[in-house]
Formats: structure tokens, C-alpha cells, sequence
């Protein structure tokens, strides 16, 4: 005996919509699937694209403290017209966008302060001195720095070495002869209410001839260091241009997303987008031996 089921007409637009609800929400999910695929590919694309963007243009200022220390090596001496000569025929504006400067800075033992003081004073700069005063065991002092427009003559015979943060990563610079960047700074190019973060990455000069190759022999041989300061804003407008779209990042010094470590921040409140982004990462980085995240 068969059983014979019927519908009515209200019944089979009842089954129909059910059908077609069922059709729209298992469409709807797969869309959104789908989209949620897309975004994270799109998220994950955007993270490589930063990193890459960064590491290329920090290597790129690194080829050009290299070319600078070329220009010493190749030199018996460096005076002031040469060097401002050779940086001005890197273009550093143009090719090298987001760069404060390209400079030299040299060791000065106790015993020839005054006379090396006394050789810039004869160059034309007759209230020169080496920065800050004080009795040291050893200072350093920017001689070169150029473009030497307003902002890098607050730097011109500045003692890096007399503070901590620029002493650590010279002497990283010095003991590796590799360059090194150091930690976050504010850099003494400040004199204006657009305060910014900064930096700055230290390549090591031991003089002509082959470089030392062990540590000791280093420190015996360190003349100086060819260097670039950085103002992290600057740097950043440099490496991005117009920015990621639809992206919000910051950069912090070290292992730690503290606040006195945050050196760059797309969002303009400074909050932590994190907390209102769809999809967030940290992202450990090591450039030139120092960590950022």
C-alpha cells in the first residue's frame, strides 16, 4: 500500500522560500568565506610588503655609508669641500629620500682635543668646540655631516659618544665592522615644534688597508665612523610614499610595544589599532643589528 503525499500551492511556495532561504544563507557563508580568504591574504601580502619596503631602503642607506667609507679608503685625507662635493653628487634628496644626512664623526683623545678644535676654528668656524663640556676619557665629534643646512649644524662637533644610546651602538659598529643602528634617540637636529623619533647607523672606519679581523685588533684601529641620522617620520614618508592602503602600523624600538619605545605611529591619535583592527600581527624585525617590532 503506498502512501501519496500532496501538496497544496500555499504549501509548495512555503517549501520553495525555505529552499531558496536555504540557498541565500549557504551563498551568503560562502561569500563571506570567501572574502574573509581574500582579506587575509590581502593583510598577509600588506605585512610582507612593509618589511620588505624597510629592509630595502635601510640596505640602500647602508650602500651609501659604504660608498662613504669607500670615498675615506680611497683617500690619503678628507677635507670639507670633498666631502660636501661627493654627498652632493649622491643626490641624497632625490635617490636617497627620508636620509638626514651623510656624515663623519672621528675619535679625539684628551691630549689632541685642542688641537683639533683649533684645525676647525681655522676652517672658518672660530667658536667651535667639541659637545657637550666636560673631561672625558675619549670623545668623538661630528666633523662631516652634510647637507650642512640649519638642522645638521646643531650636530656639527657634537660628542655621540658621551651618550649612552649612540655609545652602545658604536661600539657594536666598531667590534663587528658591520653597521649598526642604534636605539631609539632624539636626535640634536631638533630645533623646530615637529619633534620626531630618531636614529642613527654607524658604519666603522679603521683607516686605509684591509679592515681588522678580529675584535681587538678593532678597538686598537678605529679612527671613526661614516654615519646617517635619521628622523623616523621623514624615514617613513621616504620608504612609503602615500602609505598602505587600509593599513595601520607602528614601529617601537626593542622586544617592547611600551610607549617611551614607540618610534612611529600611522594613527593619528597614537591609539593601538590593534584595538579596533580586523587583523593584527607583531612582527619581530632585526636590522643592522638592532631589533624593532
Amino acid at each position: 500500500m503506498q502512501a501519496e503525499v500532496k501538496l497544496t500551492s500555499i504549501q509548495w511556495a512555503q517549501v520553495t522560500l525555505a529552499f531558496l532561504m536555504l540557498l541565500t544563507l549557504f551563498t551568503y557563508y560562502t561569500l563571506q568565506q570567501k572574502n574573509e580568504e581574500v582579506a587575509q591574504t590581502q593583510f598577509e601580502a600588506r605585512k610582507v610588503e612593509l618589511i620588505v619596503a624597510i629592509e630595502h631602503r635601510l640596505e640602500t642607506y647602508t650602500q651609501a655609508l659604504r660608498s662613504g667609507l669607500g670615498f675615506f679608503q680611497g683617500s690619503t685625507s678628507v677635507n670639507r669641500t670633498e666631502w660636501h662635493n661627493f654627498v652632493k653628487t649622491l643626490q641624497m634628496q632625490t635617490i636617497f629620500p627620508g636620509i638626514q644626512g651623510l656624515g663623519y664623526t672621528e675619535f679625539i683623545r684628551p691630549e689632541d682635543r685642542g688641537r683639533y678644535e683649533q684645525a676647525i676654528r681655522d676652517e672658518g668656524f672660530p667658536d667651535f668646540t667639541i659637545r657637550p663640556e666636560g673631561a672625558r676619557d675619549l670623545y668623538s665629534s661630528i666633523t662631516f655631516l652634510e647637507p650642512f643646512d640649519l638642522r645638521n649644524q646643531q650636530a656639527f662637533g657634537y660628542d655621540m659618544y658621551s651618550q649612552e644610546t649612540r655609545r652602545s651602538a658604536m661600539d657594536r659598529a666598531r667590534d663587528s665592522g658591520k653597521p649598526s643602528i642604534s636605539g631609539k634617540v632624539t636626535l640634536v637636529q631638533e630645533i623646530t615644534d615637529d619633534v620626531q623619533a630618531g636614529f642613527l647607523i654607524y658604519l666603522p672606519y679603521y683607516g686605509p688597508g684591509a679592515p681588522p679581523s678580529d675584535i681587538e685588533e678593532r678597538r686598537k684601529k678605529i679612527i671613526g665612523f661614516v654615519y646617517s641620522p635619521f628622523r623616523m617620520g621623514d624615514l617613513m614618508k621616504g620608504v612609503l610614499g602615500p602609505g598602505i592602503p587600509d593599513m595601520q602600523f607602528q614601529i617601537y624600538d626593542g622586544t617592547t610595544t611600551e610607549a617611551a619605545a614607540l618610534m612611529y605611529d600611522t594613527a593619528p591619535t597614537h591609539a593601538d589599532p590593534r584595538a579596533t583592527a580586523k587583523y593584527s600581527h607583531l612582527i619581530p624585525s632585526r636590522f643592522a643589528e638592532r631589533d624593532w617590532l
